[in-house]
């Protein structure tokens, strides 16, 4: 039996790659012309009319008032952009917080409220799931959910399998709950891989072929875009990077093995050495802080904060030296420290690296982090149009 990358595409899956190629394409050019369409993507202007269409039918995209012609003259173009009559719903769920969130197809936030999971202590938290989305999303009618889940997820059942730190999780249904309540098509995926979306679809990664998004905090991982598609493993499986094995004697993790990444390059591990080292605030310490610290003029600050450069730069030069992804998009705590972290973290990473060029380098995402929400969208939309990221 052939498999799905052996069979042709019908011709209604081809229109609707198509119509998902148009609408990535405008996230990151911004509103653009059928001409201008026609030319960014190599084809007629005829085709792109035919490709629009359906679009504009369901009100997906509007054109906007006539742009005045240039020096050369020819009738006024009209940019397309995309209509206010649709939402996408947003769910984040990790050990620590629960976040939902109603967009606009173009990304606009237009509600949004999480919640503190750290002390809560309900034995259902599918049903708090459940009531926190209706609290947000309301009565509104939805094109779709998408749904980043910090841990192990299977996408082809829309279930919750694993996460280490919140075992209560485990083998959660979301998609079928959330597609019960609300009525909306549901597309569950792992947290990185969701945050990968966010970055290709709205943030630093739209210019990009390839770069891997990496989850930085109180956990450790990464999702990964090659040749301008998130890749995934079977039925979800992959992208625990956080569970490399960097040291086969290093610390216990939770998830039973030793010496994982997450072991030397988490929030956890940099608290317990400040505390080693006596450092004021130590339980609460953040790269931020630690960057205040060494500001000021602190060796010890200073000490610990090229310790954790180089632990997060350990495991990205793992996923360099097997994957030669060439950037790396940071997120969570690393990403909200500064410009100095930013060099050293690049820095050892270009040392533990192939020596080739271009060499590798890391970006930090923008505060406040927002990517994972808006990568739900980019999820709803790719799987709405079957266009495989």
């Amino acid at each position: 039996m052939p498999t799905a990358h052996d069979m042709l595409l019908s011709s209604s899956h081809v229109g609707d790659a198509n119509r998902a190629r148009l609408i990535r394409l405008l996230y990151v050019h911004g509103p653009q012309s059928r001409t201008e369409l026609a030319q960014h993507l190599g084809v007629s202007r005829s085709t792109i009319s035919a490709v629009v269409q359906p679009l504009l039918d369901e009100e997906v995209l509007v054109e906007q008032a006539p742009r005045m012609p240039g020096r050369s003259g020819g009738k006024p173009s009209r940019p397309l952009w995309f209509g206010t009559g649709h939402s996408v719903g947003a769910v984040f769920l990790s050990p620590d917080e629960l976040i939902a969130a109603v967009l606009g197809m173009d990304g606009t936030i237009r509600v949004i409220d999480g919640i503190d999971l750290t002390a809560h202590d309900r034995p259902d938290l599918s049903a708090t799931v459940l009531e926190h989305c209706q609290s947000v999303f309301g009565d509104r009618r939805m094109v779709g959910i998408g749904a980043a889940f910090a841990g192990m997820v299977d996408t082809t059942d829309g279930v919750l399998l694993e996460n280490y730190r919140r075992p209560s999780v485990n083998r959660m249904p979301v998609a079928a709950s959330l597609t019960k309540r609300f009525g909306a098509p549901v597309f569950v995926d792992h947290h990185p891989r969701i945050q990968a979306l966010g970055d290709a679809w709205f943030g630093l990664g739209r210019d990009l072929d390839s770069f891997a998004s990496v989850v930085t905090g109180e956990v450790l991982g990464a999702g990964y875009v090659l040749g301008g598609q998130v890749e995934r493993g079977i039925r979800g499986a992959g992208g625990e990077a956080g569970h490399m094995v960097v040291d086969m004697n290093g610390l216990q993790c939770p998830c039973g093995r030793r010496g994982c990444w997450e072991t030397v390059a988490t929030l956890g591990w940099l608290r317990d050495q400040a505390i080693t080292l006596g450092l004021p605030d130590a339980a609460n310490i953040t790269a931020a802080s630690l960057c205040e610290g060494s500001a000021a003029g602190s060796v010890r600050h200073k000490e610990l904060l090229d310790r954790y450069a180089r632990s997060i730069a350990l495991g990205l030069a793992n996923l360099e030296q097997l994957l030669g992804l060439g950037t790396y998009i940071m997120h969570g705590d690393v990403a909200a420290s500064g410009e100095s972290v930013r060099q050293a973290v690049e820095e050892q990473l270009v040392r533990a690296s192939p020596r080739r060029a271009p060499a590798p380098r890391v970006l930090f995402a923008d505060q406040p982090d927002l990517t994972t929400i808006l990568g739900a969208t980019g999820l709803v939309l790719s799987k709405l149009y079957r266009q495989r990221l």
